[in-house]
């Protein structure tokens, strides 16, 4: 499967190195030059730098043959527009980070899949793990 993920912020990063652990291939497309080099020192993919707004970054990355395009920036706007040109170059499958849950219809009326305030979803997580340390 060819991925296409937006951002190399935690998420990101943590993404690319389950998917390339998995045996798919990855490009990422990152705005911050400093996060692109710490990827491109790390991992043998295609990094595209520059804002997903201003470029054709998605082309470059053969946004055609994507079998999904993942947003995972911190930026609901910059997530809003990849979504947003995903759709136009018909990527199957679309998935992103909301940050503000006030957006969230906006990425549901593209047909995106969500994943709604990552922050409380790790907080939930760890807060499992200490009940079930507790019950043990």
């Amino acid at each position: 499967m060819y991925l296409i993920v937006l951002g190399a912020g935690p998420e990101g990063a943590s993404l690319i190195d389950l998917a390339l652990k998995d045996g798919h291939e990855v490009a990422l497309i990152e705005e911050d030059v400093e996060r692109a080099r710490r990827v491109l020192k790390s991992h043998d993919i295609n990094v595209f730098q520059g804002d997903i707004a201003k470029s054709n970054l998605l082309e470059e990355a053969s946004a055609d043959r994507a079998d999904a395009l993942i947003a995972a920036t911190s930026d609901d706007s910059a997530n809003l527009m990849a979504m947003f040109l995903g759709k136009e170059y018909e990527i199957k499958t679309l998935i992103s980070m909301v940050n503000q849950s006030n957006h969230q219809s906006l990425f549901e009326r593209l047909g995106v899949q969500v994943l709604t305030n990552p922050e409380m979803i790790v907080a939930k997580s760890l807060y499992r793990m200490m009940e079930d340390s507790d019950n043990e």
